[in-house]
């Protein structure tokens, strides 16, 4: 990846935005392997990161109205599993924002009232998304299987669909494997603390919450598979 392709991401919103994702979740990764004194400056960065994609997302709204307008009125004549996951995903997407817009305006005390059930529901809406948009990929990856190849530039394209669509299962699930981690069992009071140690509620389906690493090794594999992707779609324009 050459200096010229580095701007060209850089200049886009989506490259920046996942450009700070993956040193966000990359400086959770490597924390454990720095000094004490290190760790905690590591994961005030990392916050600080998080924080600031929070704030770029306040201007995610028309682009996201956009975006479900254009759903719900093209796709009709997709596959009906496949359409209903797609338009629910697109509910909870767009109610995932307003949600977390007014938990960061009670944060930052623009509003008043408690901010953490708030958080907690931006948390539950972003972890429907998740499984919906696997059942979604899953789904189609099922219906490419069943597509009857008539050509070699048929094949090619569906290999090509093929692979985007198990690339985003894995992109979803590693994301999802993190917001099940997060779920509390008591409100929080401040936006996703990746490095709190909290105790699990009783409902998790592991024991204990993963640690720092394992939290950024997650939300790596994640970023790197949208930085992936995202660098696909920036070379076929």
């Amino acid at each position: 990846m050459g200096l010229q392709e580095v701007v060209a991401v850089l200049e886009t919103y989506r490259g920046r935005e996942k450009t700070m994702r993956t040193l966000q979740y990359g400086l959770l990764f490597i924390t454990p392997l720095a000094s004490h004194k290190s760790q905690k400056a590591l994961q005030t960065a990392s916050q600080q990161l998080g924080t600031a994609r929070i704030i770029l997302r306040l201007f995610d709204d028309l682009p996201m109205l956009q975006h479900s307008l254009a759903v719900f009125s093209s796709g009709k004549n997709k596959d009906k599993v496949v359409r209903i996951f797609e338009l629910v995903n697109t509910v909870a997407d767009q109610l995932f924002f307003p949600v977390e817009h007014l938990a960061w305006a009670r944060d930052i005390k623009v509003l008043k009232g408690d901010s953490s059930h708030l958080w907690h529901a931006s948390l539950l809406l972003w972890a429907l998304s998740l499984t919906l948009s696997i059942a979604r990929a899953l789904r189609a990856i099922s219906l490419l299987k069943q597509t009857k190849v008539t050509t070699e530039e048929n094949q090619e394209r569906l290999e090509e669909q093929y692979r985007s669509e198990l690339l985003t299962v894995i992109m979803q699930a590693a994301d999802l494997l993190n917001a099940i981690n997060w779920l509390p069992n008591r409100p929080w009071t401040r936006p996703f603390p990746l490095w709190q140690v909290r105790p699990p509620p009783p409902w998790r389906p592991w024991h204990r919450p993963f640690p720092t690493w394992q939290v950024g090794l997650f939300g790596l594999i994640s970023s790197l598979v949208g930085f992936s992707k995202l660098l696909s779609r920036l070379r076929v324009q």
